[in-house]
């Protein structure tokens, strides 16, 4: 005859438990079995792994500034890194050796030295020489402004497409501004830099 905690065992492991009652309140929960429980372990893990950053980068430049008005500037996120999906150059062109989703997320820091009025700068993304998207905009009127800016864009890459970002001062303001970096005075601070990138594969 089998004790009452071997039965409970059994149905336990069954993991059929549809209806239970503790101290007379009922559940309508199934008990989780542990193979269940590590298919969930297994399939989050994977999402997290497609969701891991391919790509890091950040520039080392103490600022990034066209030459002139309507005259646009290739950005650039540092020396050349090469990865298994992915390439950056040093001059900023992300080249996409594997088709499928990422996520693109560059970091700018807007800013202008030494001008009065109004400057306007302008980014861009261009694939395969193209422009991709809208137009972003901001605009400085104080030497003494700093912007930050940030973005997160999807993108579906087939392979071999190139993917770069520009940016330039509009003729509609002055001819003045750019990226720049900024420093901390605390030394253990690591620097913030004129334009910064991560990518990661999508699921």
């Amino acid at each position: 005859m089998a004790l009452p905690d071997q039965e409970l065992q059994t149905i336990l492991n069954s993991g059929g438990i549809n209806t239970i009652y503790l101290g007379g309140t009922a559940s309508t929960d199934k008990a989780v079995k542990n193979s269940e429980l590590a298919s969930v372990d297994t399939r989050v893990s994977a999402i997290e792994a497609s969701h891991s950053v391919l790509l890091d980068a950040a520039s080392t430049a103490s600022s990034q500034q066209p030459t002139g008005l309507d005259t646009p500037l290739q950005v650039e996120f540092g020396p050349l890194q090469t990865t298994t999906d992915i390439d950056i150059s040093a001059a900023g062109a992300i080249t996409f050796k594997t088709a499928g989703k990422y996520i693109i997320s560059p970091f700018f820091q807007y800013g202008r030295t030494g001008a009065t009025g109004t400057s306007v700068l302008l980014n861009r993304y261009l694939v395969n020489g193209v422009q991709s998207g809208n137009t972003l905009s901001a605009k400085i009127d104080n030497a003494s402004i700093l912007v930050p800016w940030s973005s997160s864009i999807q993108f579906t890459a087939s392979a071999n497409d190139v993917l770069t970002i520009e940016i330039m001062r509009d003729s509609a303001g002055n001819d003045s501004g750019g990226l720049f970096a900024i420093t901390p005075t605390v030394g253990t601070w690591n620097i913030a830099p004129s334009a910064a990138i991560q990518i990661y594969k999508a699921v």
